[in-house]
């Protein structure tokens, strides 16, 4: 056994055993000024069109942007709350158990998290979560889609991608249908 140290206790019960301290996360989550006022609205209006479902029944959606899946589905949300087009780009393969490995998805190599059209105009959004850096095919397929007209971009947070949203569609307000 090494010398790390666990946290928490170890029964029999437990599927897994605990993290160690060097993994557990450090620092507290803080929301950006941007996701705040878009989960709010959100909220506001997400049932403007089921006015029979009680205000107590009302379930609150909440949004996050330190993952890649979390923020995905942050600017997805917003994407249809603004009444633009997103997809998410499925481009991991499918693992095979008889083979015991992974199956090529028919998607090239370096396509984007998100295609979207904003505002008229062809998007691509890969996110970047954390530590992840942009790989060299995704460098290439960027600067292929830049160069027929495109906008490929890779995208950190959720500030980022409005300050995108507002450079594509030219309003200051990013909650604006």
């Amino acid at each position: 056994m090494n010398n790390e140290i666990f946290v928490g206790v170890w029964s029999v019960y437990q599927k897994r055993p605990p993290q160690t301290l060097k993994k557990r996360i450090t620092g507290k989550y803080i929301k950006p000024y941007e996701l705040t006022v878009f989960e709010t609205d959100y909220n506001l209006h997400e049932y403007d069109n089921l006015p029979h479902i009680p205000v107590a029944a009302r379930v609150r959606t909440v949004f996050r942007d330190d993952t890649a899946n979390e923020l995905t589905r942050a600017i997805l949300a917003h994407l249809k709350y603004t009444g633009n087009f997103g997809a998410r780009v499925n481009t991991t393969g499918i693992y095979d158990r008889k083979a015991g490995k992974y199956r090529t998805a028919n998607a090239q190599k370096g396509m984007a998290d998100i295609s979207a059209i904003i505002a008229g105009k062809a998007v691509q959004i890969e996110i970047k979560a954390g530590k992840d850096r942009p790989r060299a095919d995704q460098l290439k397929v960027q600067e292929k889609y830049r160069a027929a007209g495109g906008i490929y971009e890779f995208v950190h947070n959720f500030a980022e991608y409005i300050k995108l949203y507002q450079r594509i569609t030219g309003k200051t307000n990013f909650i604006e249908k």
